[in-house]
């Protein structure tokens, strides 16, 4: 509990999420179906109380259409719990004067998590809300996989991880019915996603094979004769004093 760590896994999954839905080209149609403008859909991560209450406040500047996305809840995935392994190790090629020799990395063992997201739609027109639905909910069948590193701490070369971003399958879309003369007309969806990710223990010193042991041999036909091999003083005398 004390060795504190932090590799920015969560923030580094959510930038993947709104990295893999961010990009949504909205067109403007005339009566003919004629494509006659384009604008971008901003993602932004706040939670949807957060945008409408921004949206309300002219100095903002907030322009409708939005998604909002933000962390609803984190919790650990017991299903993806396979050993009790501590750390694993990965070996590595590096090259020396000596040629190539083999390096291990040690990655402790991660938590499963499961980082629940919500994501909220908000746009002025219904033809909007279409396009952008549109967009994702093709490539949502069943799920789509994000991709990050593990943290540098544990290897000296990149490590991908995949993660899978799971939709729950529902879309919950909110018109307004009560609109005042000063209120804007805008159409909201809410739904949300699982991400299937991984924290990250402290990094350690790691227990590792022994290779070398450091000593001095002398091939002597008899103990009597070890003695003469040695040539320092006081190491023969050490070597009596063993003996007794």
């Amino acid at each position: 509990m004390k060795a504190e760590p932090f590799y920015f896994e969560i923030k580094d999954m959510i930038t993947q999420f709104i990295a893999a839905f961010d990009g949504v080209t909205i067109k403007r149609y005339n009566k003919n179906r004629e494509v006659k403008d384009k604008i971008q859909a901003r993602y932004v991560y706040s939670p949807k109380q957060r945008v409408i209450h921004d949206l309300t406040n002219k100095a903002k500047h907030i322009t409708l259409s939005v998604i909002a996305v933000s962390i609803a809840s984190v919790s650990r995935d017991p299903t993806r719990v396979f050993n009790k392994l501590d750390s694993s190790y990965y070996v590595r090629v590096e090259s020396t004067e000596l040629g190539d020799t083999g390096k291990e990395d040690n990655i402790p063992q991660p938590v499963p998590i499961n980082i629940n997201v919500n994501m909220s739609i908000l746009t002025k027109f219904q033809s909007d809300m279409d396009q952008i639905l549109s967009n994702f909910i093709p490539y949502n069948n069943p799920y789509i996989v994000i991709s990050w590193k593990v943290p540098g701490e544990f290897t000296a070369i990149p490590q991908e991880i995949r993660s899978e971003v799971l939709w729950n399958e529902n879309i919950n879309i909110t018109y307004p019915t009560d609109l005042t003369p000063d209120t804007p007309y805008r159409v909201s969806a809410d739904t949300s996603f699982t991400i299937k990710g991984w924290l990250y223990k402290a990094v350690s010193a790691p227990v590792k094979t022994i290779f070398e042991i450091n000593t001095n041999t002398y091939a002597v036909s008899s103990i009597e004769d070890l003695p003469e091999m040695l040539s320092d003083t006081d190491n023969f005398n050490q070597f009596n004093a063993t003996l007794g």
